[in-house]
């Protein structure tokens, strides 16, 4: 009797030990789930590196996630332009080729427990006190596009002794939304980028035009718009050849980027001709922006495929708009003016010698039963 109890006994801590490790593989299982939708939900690129830099440290209690992206030709950091990087202890790379990918994967498969010095340095420089880590392979279409690395100071938190199926599972789904998300965004992108100068397009400042003169109606703010046309610009094409002047539009386009507030709008709007929304600031400040411009473009040292460096110039057009005084107009109305005077302005400046910036009054006659329509 005295055995049969004992075994009894046995058999009871046996069941509830089975027990326990169910509650906890169905716990996991769960919080692998719910990851597994919020990836699938990520948007854009920027909204999937957060969930897996920082957020998963804080889901999944690890000391370190690392992040390793093959990117050849910038086609994911063109796309991170406003990205903040996440804090000390996540580290995002990006390579353009696969050489460290490989020293870290020589098989693409999971590596889970500890790792040895040379490999720990590659998977986590800036994380010496890793004890125990699972370095997931990213791969899409049998071609290795990253590795994403979970860290912890806990040595017995991952081992070379388990399967790891569900966060294999998870590498798989990290790979595909990485993968939708750079090819979703770029897709959107392309509709609104103009490609050689990486500033927006006509057809993109068309739509956010519209949109500016609404916000300025509702906030009862000034909208400025600028004009900036290069002078001689075809001389420049005739004398040096197309591939100069492009690299004088990309130039040109990295100068606005740089010069202007996050606020402020600016696109290719024709082959030379770039165009500038400035919400919230009046004919003053834009005037002051406008020669702030017109002064770099100016100081800007281009060189031909001979290695001579020659200089341009440009002509501008400023105009600004106080929304809420032309209640009776639409905003196709306002856009349209507002464009035409900025426009004006360029032919001002350029009939006045050019390398110079002209202000073109805005003004509009009231048409009787208009309303302004401020979607």
């Amino acid at each position: 009797m005295a055995s049969t109890e004992k075994d009894n006994q046995e058999l009871r801590r046996v069941i509830r030990l089975m027990s326990s490790k169910m509650e906890r593989n169905e716990a996991i299982l769960k919080s692998f789930f719910e990851m597994e939708i919020r990836l699938l939900s990520c948007s854009t690129l920027a909204e999937l590196l957060d969930l897996l830099l920082v957020e998963f440290k804080e889901y999944f209690r690890l000391s370190s996630v690392n992040l390793i992206l093959l990117d050849p030709e910038g086609a994911a950091r063109d796309l991170l332009d406003d990205y903040v990087p996440p804090k000390p202890g996540h580290t995002l790379r990006f390579v353009k080729n696969q050489r460290l990918l490989k020293s870290i994967f020589p098989v693409p498969k999971l590596k889970a427990g500890e790792l040895d010095d040379e490999v720990k340095k590659l998977a986590f420089p800036s994380s010496p006190f890793i004890l125990s880590s699972a370095l997931l392979p990213l791969v899409r279409h049998d071609c290795l596009i990253g590795s994403l690395h979970l860290g912890s100071k806990d040595p017995g938190r991952y081992s070379d002794s388990f399967d790891y199926d569900y966060i294999n599972h998870l590498a798989s789904v990290i790979a595909v939304c990485i993968e939708n998300c750079i090819n979703q965004q770029n897709l959107k992108r392309m509709s609104i980028i103009d490609m050689l100068t990486k500033v927006h397009n006509r057809r993109a400042f068309d739509q956010e035009i519209i949109r500016e003169l609404s916000r300025a109606n509702r906030h009862q703010t000034t909208l400025s718009c600028l004009f900036v046309d290069l002078d001689h610009f075809k001389l420049v094409n005739d004398t040096y050849g197309h591939q100069v002047g492009d690299r004088v539009l990309r130039s040109v386009g990295q100068v606005l980027k740089k010069s202007l507030r996050k606020t402020d709008f600016i696109a290719r709007y024709g082959g030379e001709e770039f165009a500038i929304l400035l919400p919230k600031c009046d004919a003053t400040q834009a005037q002051q922006i406008g020669d702030t411009i017109r002064s770099k473009i100016l100081k800007m040292i281009m060189h031909n495929d001979l290695g001579e460096a020659f200089r341009i110039s440009c002509s501008i057009g400023i105009s600004s708009c106080e929304v809420s005084r032309y209640h009776w107009a639409t905003l196709e109305d306002l856009s349209t003016r507002l464009l035409k005077a900025a426009d004006d302005g360029v032919y001002t400046a350029k009939h006045n010698g050019r390398n110079q910036c002209a202000y073109e009054p805005f003004d509009l006659e009231p048409r009787s039963g208009i309303k302004l329509v401020s979607g």
